[in-house]
């Protein structure tokens, strides 16, 4: 398709914005592997508007990651000084929730994509997310984007692992097989759910732009 036809899709989404339409401008420069820096800075723009319509409270990406960096090291640092299994699970969910964005964040930098803000998502609208730059995800490869969308899934997975060889280290055997239990669960889960409409999905697709 050529550049003028996307223009002017761009253009009609500028007065009449759809959801749907917008990821079909997405999907043909991916495919097409488009690299009009104008009309990559319009989507953001566009992208950028429709975020901020419906997204009241959010966070700078440093004062985000500063949040989520310092709540890992309190609760692994927490973690050894209470000898409590129930805090073992804590940490478990815990870090499920703040090494995901910063599994994404790192990866994310090192393929050059960038992050506009922290703000609030997922089904109870509670979970820490990073929105993405539409200009650097669409300049990186598609192996690039499939590889940063895989990176929070393993992020997440990787947390009860961690706490279960924490409680092998404070000779916690009873949670260290209840959190490693809970490791093969995620597992599962992720595979049975992300697959489909979460980041195991988006690296699939992504991954097909390669």
């Amino acid at each position: 398709m050529r550049h003028e036809e996307i223009k002017n899709k761009i253009n009609t989404l500028k007065t009449n914005y759809s959801g749907k339409s917008f990821r079909e401008v997405v999907e043909i420069i991916k495919r097409e592997k488009m690299n009009d820096d104008m009309m990559l800075k319009e989507l953001e723009e566009l992208n950028l508007k429709r975020f901020n319509e419906r997204v009241r409270f959010t966070l700078s990406v440093s004062w985000g990651n500063l949040l989520e960096s310092t709540v890992t090291i309190a609760v692994l640092i927490m973690v050894f000084l209470i000898n409590s299994d129930w805090m073992l699970y804590i940490s478990a969910l815990v870090l499920m929730t703040t090494l995901h964005p910063i599994a994404h964040y790192l990866t994310g930098t090192l393929s050059g994509i960038r992050f506009t803000h922290y703000y609030l998502n997922g089904p109870a609208k509670v979970e820490p997310t990073l929105r993405i730059d539409q200009i650097s995800y669409l300049k990186a490869s598609g192996k690039q984007r499939a590889f940063m969308h895989v990176s929070g899934v393993l992020g997440t997975v990787a947390a009860p692992l961690i706490a279960a060889l924490i409680a092998v280290n404070k000779s916690a055997n009873a949670a260290a097989f209840n959190l490693f239990i809970l490791f093969l669960l995620l597992i599962i889960f992720e595979l049975l759910t992300s697959t489909k409409i979460g980041d195991l999905m988006k690296a699939k697709r992504e991954y097909g732009y390669r």
